[in-house]
């Protein structure tokens, strides 16, 4: 008997062996360019999405200035000021916004330069790219405050119409908000946080714990309103952006152990997102209590080894990816069967595997490629 994508997943999450290996690629950047969504795009390849939603809170402290807008009496933010100054420089295709906040504690500003618009040299949904952060030294911490939203200003749940629209055809997972490491280099900068390492740990230390009590707040709102998976990302403290295991282990790892804990208090399913390097973390992640894990990335844009990887997470944390998007956007129909072939022979032994994708398979990957991943997915996948 044939399960739903929901059941399907549901079943891999609680230790069962499904019908068939889970499909679940990261796919938002070509479902984008496809002008798609995943219950659309389903219909063109039978798969299981993970239909990845926020919580309803502000993605970034630009976005909660927005969003406080509806609270001016709130007693935080009602001394809160934003000005934008918008300039271009010559012969530089990027629009460079300087926010000014002016708060009861002093004024926090931040530089961002924007890719004009119609330049597709970025990717079909850019990021902006940070040219002068937001907080610079520690009376900053103390102005940051007044972004934070007061706890009566929450916003109530968006993901349940997801959920009841997606319904057997999927799974919804919700992201909370940004997470700590994002929120500390979207305001701090991924390099002057390295550099904080060595300078002022005890500030960088600090800064790590602002954001996350700040996080903790927003994922035990968000849990109670029902979240039954939780998406957590974790990408920016990856090895692969300069961070060090020991140094994962001193500022990230409690952290992420207790929202783990969180999480498990509600009775819901914690997913960890790192798509970088992870093998020396590996016996870290396997004995934090997260239920699931992604991307799994092989080299050479990622180091996890399969076979080491099934040994030790096997039985302990559901394991999701691992076939490289950019096999996907620059390889062949031939290496993509065989990755995706060797995932499901290995990763997918005895179940505890959703076969997916390393990021999303990005806009510009040709279709014969696409086609390629999901046929062998079906192909290989079977119990």
């Amino acid at each position: 008997m044939n399960m739903t994508s929901k059941r399907r997943h549901l079943s891999v999450l609680n230790g069962e062996i499904p019908d068939r290996i889970p499909i679940a690629p990261r796919i938002w950047a070509y479902l984008l360019e496809q002008k798609m969504t995943h219950i659309e795009y389903k219909k063109v390849h039978d798969y299981d999405p993970i239909v990845i939603t926020g919580s309803g809170f502000p993605f970034n402290f630009d976005e909660s200035y927005e969003y406080m807008q509806q609270f001016p009496n709130s007693i935080y933010h009602s001394n809160v000021k934003k000005t934008d100054i918008v300039s271009y420089k010559e012969r530089d295709l990027k629009k460079y916004v300087t926010s000014h906040f002016d708060t009861p504690a002093g004024r926090l500003t931040q530089v961002k330069a924007y890719p004009v618009i119609g330049d597709k040299s970025y990717g079909i949904r850019p990021n902006p790219h940070l040219v002068e952060p937001m907080i610079k030294d520690k009376s900053d911490l103390e102005k940051i405050s007044y972004l934070m939203l007061d706890e009566k200003d929450f916003p109530a749940p968006v993901f349940k119409r997801l959920e009841a629209e997606v319904g057997e055809e999927g799974i919804v997972h919700v992201t909370v908000t940004s997470g700590v490491d994002e929120m500390m280099v979207n305001l701090v900068g991924l390099q002057n946080q390295l550099m904080l390492y060595y300078d002022d740990n005890a500030f960088l230390h600090e800064i790590v714990k602002t954001f996350h009590t700040y996080y903790k707040k927003l994922l035990k709102h968000t849990l109670e309103n029902g979240a039954a998976i939780i998406f957590e990302s974790w990408f920016n403290a990856s090895l692969s952006t300069g961070w060090s295991p020991d140094m994962y282990r001193e500022l990230f790892l409690d952290k992420i152990k207790e929202d783990i804990g969180i999480t498990h208090q509600y009775d819901a399913f914690f997913h960890f997102y790192d798509d970088g390097k992870i093998m020396p973390l590996l016996n870290d992640f396997a004995n934090s209590g997260m239920d699931m894990m992604t991307t799994m990335t092989p080299p050479p844009s990622g180091d996890v080894d399969a076979v080491t990887a099934k040994k030790i997470l096997h039985g302990k944390v559901v394991m999701s990816g691992y076939v490289d998007t950019i096999k996907i956007r620059y390889g062949t129909p031939s290496e993509i069967e065989e990755q995706t072939k060797y995932a499901c022979e290995i990763l997918g032994k005895d179940g505890g595997f959703i076969l997916g994708t390393s990021d999303s398979i990005r806009d510009g990957s040709p279709k014969e490629n696409v086609d390629a991943y999901f046929r062998a997915a079906i192909k290989y996948g079977k119990y």
